[in-house]
């Protein structure tokens, strides 16, 4: 071989070994880009693109009007939280701004809404796998090239949270703030490095040696701009900013105790905090401190770093100046820090608490019980998720992590001990050890350290944070850290307790993992005295070396990320073994949006626009540009449509209809005082203002979650405030005999919620029926060892959970001499009679059911293995997914001539075209003492073709069959049985309220048995008709009377056929 075709080999190689690291990221990007764009083709149906979750939604909405008006953003939206409208800073940020700039290039300039919405469809799944670059660029800087990428190997093998909040179709801005905030550590550990480099002092400052300053002045201004942009995706992000301040203390402290100088580092703080804090002025939007707006607190949180950071490293010339003792110092720091925190608690009460209250719940795991019903904020390892995936906390973490998060762990505390224990110092190892050990019993002996908790009233999880920051001061305080390596640690540390604090914040997390373990490799590496940088250095490799990496490598991705292992221990082999991303990735979808999409699309086009009801001519724009302001001034003809508040962005961009609630949690407390308000008086008070501007609130949707105990039906009740009542007032668990299987039992209260009464009766009377749940109490052990009372099946060879008596006098016998016994409670079938509603008729159902849900069908099926009641008889009517109601004035009908003090009852015909079921609505009310009636009709019966959109009105789709009959009960008069009825039709422009004044009806008197004599007397008497009940309409409160029909009737006994069998677990 020639001399010019060596050194051309050796320049190939030489590129290689150069450039090899680019090839290699480009596969991990690609392979990480196609596991998350798996399943895309789930997300396109029929021309029409979704998105799975709720905020992905918002999203779309914020990135369609930002490619109309590129590049701005929506200052404000009425078209949610109604009536106030709302300005949600953690959208339409920077994260809207660039999916809507990638759809504007891909689209020319001019994007179809579709090319909109798969632009936004795709970008997680990008954002994702790009996090992959810093991840190996920070890997890289802590323990060189080839770690670096054995840590992105890491991250793209992960099938946790980190992964599914990547996927295609979850749209949010979760996966964007990883990307960035991982960006802006990078950037600050660069920044760090150079201070460290080239030792900006204060005198060079003075001296204004740009020269000097220009690369610390350079990486530190471009780390503010890390930081500020990481908080133009996300607000709240200003939690990096309170990290970097404690890195701060714990580096400025370590540099001025070993002899250093604090101002190298300091001089990065306070520049990259004023960029910062700069930057997140020009975001500027409201006077709060929020910190989910752009407000004051970001920026008054950076700068108040930068001037910590100042002051320290002032603090640290007035020792020198008064020549005391360095080992002071911390003392002092920390002295003053406390002395701040005080000061700052007492002045300025509203900040402080907004800061701590943040804190604790983002990482003091101590997130709010409202917070806790969002499902993403539970606590990782909530006995809740636990028992929900049927695992312990080691299978949980390592179905997210297989061992990467314990090693990683094992990462982190070498890199804290190896300075303590590397010149084996005596005092030093012993520190090292002792709080090694400590951490040890923290985990291992919980107990004391929970005590401790519950003396000083905090969790006992802050006592273990307390204990480990501690130690850590304690360690910078005896070694001097690198300054990049420390960040990383602190950065670790507030990630690891954020995550385990809400669930959602692995997505954090996973990063750090895999950076963790890069720099494990890196150890093992150096330890190895493995070189891999040249040809030359390849070919000295010793066997050994190379499989010491490997073994130390497999440990870490083989279990789990890349060979399932078991996590659980059900005894089904496919539920029980752990999933890899690939398989992981698989498992994701549109969700409910799907179900709900019809019931949506009816409401676009079949209910009046916002702006329009009742003919009013003020439509809103839906992608108008409404300047910013605290409460919108809606126009007459505007109107809120309530619902759960998970369904708010839905209403608002599928049905282009303004929600009361959103999954902002903006109308909550409010969205549960209605849905569970015990009476229609109650849920008008519920409504207030809701109800008072513009046309108030005029339409309810609720679906079958919603008025499921095992579904959506306890999130409300966190947050019902109009009465002093907790989940156990409206259901609880029965359990089966053999205590295999449970329940849950509802009480009255469920019943008389008026979402249960909207979804399960239609807004009609429900009688109870002779039925009765049977139970004894008994005492059962948790898998936590704690004893407790439970509600269980009576045991015994003849005994069951459920009887059904021959008429209601002897269930209600049989109660009142049985303490642990309820009538009904059992699907649709309730305690106390339930009236009918006035003011709300059903005008829609969904064509999707609820009996394909998999939790509907489990939650149905372990009422029947338990009860013995089936899931066809658990229901009156179909189980729709969603049914929608509209709130109307209603009709007023009065008449008189009538007996005094007598029922009165009102009954129509009803067809549900989406299913072709029909129901019977009715209403009972009494007559006054002057025998004039006077009652509150929903449902019309003539007249709907009248009405529409196009006037104002809605195009209602389930429609009377025939008139009401409208019936008093019978009574006797001089000796014979007389009655008063009639048919009547009611107009819809009554019930709707287009046509005012009440419809005064004429009730004909007739003898249903003329040839039937009682004889004597000439006075009248009323008699009730069968199976009413005094004061049956909603507004008249009166006790019950038990007037009840004895027998079931024929329809209830027919649909309750299974429940006298014996009950098997």
């Amino acid at each position: 071989m020639s001399d010019d075709q060596r050194q051309g080999s050796s320049s190939v190689v030489d590129l290689f070994f150069e450039w090899y690291h680019v090839p290699v990221l480009v596969l991990v990007v690609a392979t990480m880009l196609a596991i998350r764009l798996q399943k895309y083709s789930t997300f396109v149906r029929d021309g029409r693109v979704y998105f799975s979750g709720n905020d992905a939604w918002y999203h779309l909405r914020q990135v369609e009007y930002t490619v109309r008006n590129w590049p701005f953003t929506m200052p404000y939206d009425p078209w949610t939280n109604f009536p106030y409208g709302t300005n949600a800073a953690q959208f339409g940020t920077l994260y809207d701004q660039i999916v809507a700039t990638a759809a504007l290039v891909v689209g020319l300039g001019s994007p179809s809404s579709d090319l909109i919405a798969k632009t936004l469809l795709v970008a997680p799944a990008v954002f994702g796998a790009l996090i992959a670059l810093p991840v190996y660029a920070v890997g890289k800087r802590m323990a060189g090239r080839l770690a670096g990428l054995f840590g992105a190997v890491v991250l793209l093998l992960l099938p946790g949270q980190f992964l599914q909040r990547g996927l295609v179709g979850f749209a949010d801005h979760n996966i964007a703030e990883p990307l960035f905030q991982t960006i802006a550590v990078l950037a600050l550990m660069i920044a760090v490095t150079v201070a460290s480099r080239e030792k900006p002092v204060w005198e060079l400052v003075l001296d204004r040696d740009l020269e000097a300053l220009r690369q610390p002045l350079l990486w530190s201004a471009l780390a503010g701009v890390a930081v500020a942009l990481y908080m133009w995706v996300w607000p709240p992000g200003v939690l990096l900013v309170g990290v970097f301040g404690v890195y701060l203390v714990y580096q400025l402290t370590s540099d001025y105790v070993t002899g250093g100088s604090p101002e190298p580092v300091a001089f990065v703080g306070v520049v990259s905090m004023v960029v910062a804090a700069l930057l997140m002025l020009l975001q500027f939007e409201e006077g709060s401190f929020s910190p989910t707006d752009f407000g004051f607190l970001q920026p008054v949180v950076a700068l108040g770093v930068g001037a910590g950071a100042a002051f320290m490293a002032g603090l640290a010339r007035q020792f020198d100046r008064a020549d005391l003792d360095r080992s002071l110092y911390p003392v002092a720091v920390v002295g003053l820090i406390a002395v701040a925190a005080g000061v700052g608690a007492v002045a300025l009460p509203s900040l402080w608490g907004t800061i701590t209250s943040n804190a604790l719940s983002f990482i003091g795991f101590s997130a709010t019980a409202g917070l806790r019903t969002i499902s993403e904020a539970q606590p990782y390892l909530s006995p809740d998720i636990l028992e929900q995936n049927a695992m312990d906390a080691t299978g949980r973490i390592m179905a997210d992590y297989g061992f990467a998060l314990f090693t990683g762990v094992a990462a982190v505390i070498w890199l804290i001990a190896k300075p303590l224990v590397r010149d084996g110092e005596t005092e030093r190892v012993a520190y090292a050890a002792g709080s090694l050990a400590l951490i040890g019993l923290i985990f291992l002996v919980p107990g004391p350290f929970r005590a401790l908790g519950d003396a000083v009233g905090v969790v006992s999880e802050l006592i273990g944070i307390a204990l480990v920051a501690l130690m850590l001061f304690g360690a910078v305080l005896q070694s001097n850290y690198d300054g990049e390596n420390l960040l990383f640690v602190v950065w670790a540390a507030f990630m690891t307790s954020a995550a385990f604090t809400q669930v959602r914040f692995h997505y954090y997390l996973a990063p750090v993992v895999a950076i963790a373990n890069a720099y494990l490799i890196g150890q093992v590496l150096a330890y190895l005295d493995l070189d891999v940088s040249s040809f030359e250095a390849l070919s000295d490799l010793q066997g050994y070396q190379v499989l010491a990496v490997l073994a130390a490598a497999m440990l870490i991705v083989t279990p789990v990320l890349l060979v399932p292992m078991n996590v659980r221990s059900t005894g089904n082999p496919d539920f029980d073994r752990s999933s890899t991303a690939w398989e992981s990735a698989q498992s994701t979808g549109p969700g409910a949006i799907t179900e709900w999409e019809g019931s949506l699309d009816w409401m676009e086009s079949n209910t009046p626009a916002p702006g329009t009801l009742g003919g009013a001519d003020n439509e809103m724009e839906h992608y108008g540009t409404y300047s910013l302001t605290s409460d919108y001034d809606y126009p007459a003809g505007a109107y809120g449509v309530q619902s759960w508040w998970d369904y708010g962005h839905w209403i608002t961009v599928r049905g282009e209809r303004i929600p009361n609630a959103n999954p902002f949690q903006q109308g909550a407390t409010d969205a549960a005082n209605f849905l569970l308000a015990p009476n229609e008086t109650a849920a008008q008070d519920a409504l207030g203002e809701r109800d008072e501007e513009a046309a108030g609130t005029r339409y309810v949707m609720v679906d079958w979650q919603m008025v499921n105990p095992q579904s959506k039906f306890g999130a409300p009740t966190v947050f019902y405030d109009a009465e002093n009542v907790s989940q156990s007032d409206f259901y609880g668990p029965v359990y089966a005999s053999n205590l295999r299987g449970l329940f849950y039992l509802r009480n009255q209260r469920y019943y008389d919620s008026l979402m249960v009464r909207l979804y399960a009766y239609h807004g009609s009377a429900m009688e109870p029926q002779p039925i009765v749940v049977d139970w004894e109490q008994r005492r059962a052990q948790t898998q936590s060892g704690e004893t407790i009372s439970i509600r269980a099946g009576p045991q015994g060879e003849n005994q069951r959970v459920l009887r059904q008596f021959p008429n209601m006098s002897a269930a209600e016998s049989y109660v009142a001499n049985d303490s642990t016994s309820q009538i009904g409670g059992v699907g649709h079938y309730p305690t106390e009679r339930v009236p009918a509603l006035e003011h709300y008729r059903l005008v829609k159902v969904s064509e999707s059911n609820a009996t394909s849900a998999s939790q509907y069908q489990r939650a149905t099926r372990g009422t029947f293995a338990v009860t013995g009641v089936p899931p066809s008889s658990q229901t009156v009517y179909e189980p729709s997914w969603v049914k929608s109601f509209e709130k109307v004035p209603g009709a007023t009908v009065t008449s008189d001539g009538l007996p005094p003090n007598t029922s009165v009852r009102a009954t129509v015909p009803m067809r549900v075209p989406t299913t072709n079921e029909t129901f019977t609505y009715t209403q009972e009310t009494r007559t006054n003492d002057d025998g004039e009636l006077r009652m509150t009709l929903p449902y019309a019966t003539t007249g709907y073709d009248e009405y529409g959109p196009s006037n104002g009105y809605t195009n209602v789709s389930v429609r009377a069959t025939g008139p009401y009959t409208i019936e008093t009960g019978l009574a006797t008069r001089n000796g014979s049985f007389v009655q008063y009825r009639s048919q009547v039709q009611i107009e819809e422009g009554r019930v709707n309220g287009d046509i005012e004044g009440d419809r005064e009806v004429t009730l004909e008197e007739n003898n249903p048995f003329q040839n039937l004599s009682l004889g004597g007397g000439n006075e009248s008497e009323s008699l009730d008709p069968a199976g009413s009940v005094d004061g049956s309409t909603d507004g008249a409160e009166s006790p019950d009377d038990g007037g009840g029909t004895d027998d079931a009737s024929p329809a209830a006994q027919s649909r309750l056929h299974a429940p006298t069998a014996d009950v098997r677990a």
